[in-house]
C-alpha cells in the first residue's frame, strides 16, 4: 500500500502502512504495527494501538481507541498486542473502544461510546449500539443487532440475524461471583430479544424464538415460540402473534424488509 500523506504526521508512527486515499487528523495516534487500507477517515483524538487493522472504506469517529492493550501488557515484557481486525465499510462512532484480539466482518458499526472488549467476534453486517458493552469471548453471527444499552457477557454465542433491544442483559456465572463453570447463553439464529430482559447463563434461545421485553429466562426456550414473565414462561407460538396495527403476523414482515 502506498500512503497518500505528504509528510510523516507526528502521532503516526514509521511502521504503520497507510493505504491510497486515508484521511487522518493530525492529533490521530496510530501505532507501529497498524494497517488502514484504501480510503479510510481517521477523526480527531482517534488512539490506534499495535496491530490493528481497519478494511477499506471505514470510518473512526473522534475519541475511539482501537487494539486496547490487555491486561497483561503492564506485566509481560515480551507482551505482544493480539491483532484487532475491523472489516470494510465500517463505521466505528465517537467514544468507541474496542480491545485488541476482536474481529469484525464487513459493514459493521457501533454506536457512540460502545464497549468491546478482548476477543469479541462479530460477523458481517453487525450493528453495537450506543453504550452498549461486550464483556469479551463472545461469538456473534452475521446481521445481529444490538441497540443501545444492551450487556453481552463472556462465552456467550449467537447465532445470525439476532436482535437484541434496549437495555437486553446476558450473564455467565451460576453463582456469582464464583468463577468456575462460567458459560453465557446460547442463541439461535433469529431469536428477538425484547427491551430489559435477563437471560441467565446456559439457557438456549431457540431459532426464531422470542423473548417479551422486562422477562427473566431461567429455562431453555423451544425454536419459534414466544416466551414471557419472571421467571419466563412459554405462553404461545411465534406465529400466533398478530400485528396490534393490521391483521398480519406481527414479526414476519419485519424480518423481509431487513433482509
Amino acid at each position: 500500500m502506498k500512503s497518500d500523506l505528504d509528510h510523516q504526521q507526528p502521532g503516526v508512527s514509521a511502521d504503520a502502512r497507510i493505504g491510497t486515499g486515508a484521511e487522518i487528523a493530525h492529533d490521530a495516534f496510530i501505532a507501529a504495527g497498524v494497517v488502514l487500507e484504501a480510503n479510510v477517515k481517521i477523526e480527531p483524538g482517534v488512539v490506534i494501538y499495535e496491530n490493528v487493522r481497519i478494511g477499506a472504506g471505514s470510518y473512526i469517529g473522534a475519541q475511539c481507541i482501537l487494539g486496547e492493550r490487555l491486561s497483561g501488557f503492564r506485566k509481560d515484557a515480551a507482551y505482544e498486542n493480539p491483532t484487532l481486525s475491523i472489516g470494510a465499510n465500517s463505521t466505528i462512532r465517537s467514544g468507541t473502544i474496542i480491545y485488541a484480539g476482536c474481529t469484525t466482518g464487513i459493514d459493521f458499526q457501533t454506536g457512540h461510546r460502545a464497549v468491546i472488549r478482548e476477543y469479541s467476534h462479530f460477523g458481517d453486517n453487525c450493528a453495537f449500539g450506543t453504550l452498549s458493552q461486550s464483556d469479551g469471548q463472545i461469538k456473534v453471527g452475521n446481521n445481529c443487532r444490538f441497540h443501545n444499552n444492551v450487556f453481552i457477557a463472556t462465552y456467550t454465542t449467537i447465532e445470525d440475524d439476532v436482535h437484541f433491544y434496549p437495555m437486553a442483559c446476558t450473564t455467565d456465572s451460576l453463582h456469582p461471583p464464583c468463577q468456575k463453570g462460567r458459560e453465557g447463553p446460547y442463541l439461535e439464529s433469529g431469536a428477538i430479544i425484547g427491551a430489559r430482559v435477563l437471560l441467565l447463563p446456559r439457557v438456549r434461545i431457540g431459532r426464531g424464538a422470542i423473548v417479551a421485553g422486562g422477562s427473566v429466562v431461567s429455562h431453555d426456550v423451544p425454536p419459534n415460540m414466544v416466551a414471557a414473565g419472571v421467571p419466563a414462561k412459554i405462553i404461545k407460538n411465534r406465529a400466533d402473534v398478530r400485528c396490534h396495527l393490521e391483521d398480519r403476523p406481527a414479526y414476519e414482515v419485519a424480518f423481509e424488509s431487513e433482509s
